[in-house]
């Protein structure tokens, strides 16, 4: 039986996660030999997300299915949370952890193409906007060209393995993550997901794709605060002529 812990970062996400969990549910009950633990990471919501998961993983809960809901008393934001969850999720011996974001941009249908790239023991499994099959209709010309641009050139600098450093859809065996050292990255926002990322690929044996149609939220609004392509382009630089030692 495969062991799984899909770490689910939260911030008044209470429109979305039931909706997402109830999803993730019905797609991890057709795969008979994963045993899924829902970690959601959640930064004290105001909006109730917390409890509402709570009241919901009663109901959802089977022999191979659970949820918990990991509470930071702050609000420390996308890295801090991850950071927190993957110190406790590795600890308690998972086959492979998942990153997911909330916001139901990440599909839970794709999770049975993590599934059956980490049966075949691919170590490292990225979801990918930019491979044949992937992509991000809902979002502008502009939008996609940064994006695009911004992949391009985290591939030139550090390496051309993924063709995609950006997006938040990950999979990584217990050993890649550990690893990975994600306590002691210092980025922080989505400049942690290129970095933890960069990292688990120096440390992978057997790295996989897989195509992802990537939707924009339809409830909330974007977290990402201004002024994160210039910080992210320097991430980048500075990545490429540092050692992770």
């Amino acid at each position: 039986m495969l062991s799984v812990a899909i770490a689910i970062p939260t911030y008044n996400e209470a429109n979305n996660v039931e909706t997402l969990l109830v999803r993730i549910a019905k797609e991890c009950a057709e795969e008979g030999d994963v045993a899924v633990t829902i970690a959601v990471l959640d930064d004290s919501s105001p909006d109730g997300t917390a409890q509402l998961v709570r009241d919901l993983a009663g109901r959802l809960e089977t022999d191979t299915f659970r949820i918990r809901v990991i509470v930071k008393a702050d609000k420390a934001g996308l890295g801090a949370a991850y950071v927190n969850g993957f110190r406790i999720l590795v600890n308690e011996g998972f086959d492979y952890i998942m990153q997911m974001d909330a916001d139901l941009s990440h599909d839970p249908a794709y999770l049975k193409q993590f599934f059956e790239q980490a049966r075949k023991g691919m170590d490292l499994i990225v979801a990918s906007r930019y491979i044949p099959g992937g992509g991000s209709p809902d979002w502008s010309l502009y939008r996609r060209f940064l994006s695009a641009g911004g992949n391009i050139y985290s591939r030139l600098m550090l390496g051309n393995k993924l063709t995609d450093y950006t997006g938040g859809y990950n999979m990584y065996s217990r050993a890649v993550l550990k690893s990975a050292r994600p306590e002691t990255i210092t980025a922080t926002g989505y400049g942690f997901v290129i970095e933890l990322k960069h990292r688990a690929l120096l440390a992978s044996s057997a790295s996989a794709e897989v195509p992802i149609i990537f939707l924009d939220r339809t409830q909330g609004t974007s977290k990402m605060p201004a002024g994160t392509l210039l910080k992210n382009f320097a991430l980048v630089f500075r990545l490429r002529f540092a050692s992770v030692n």
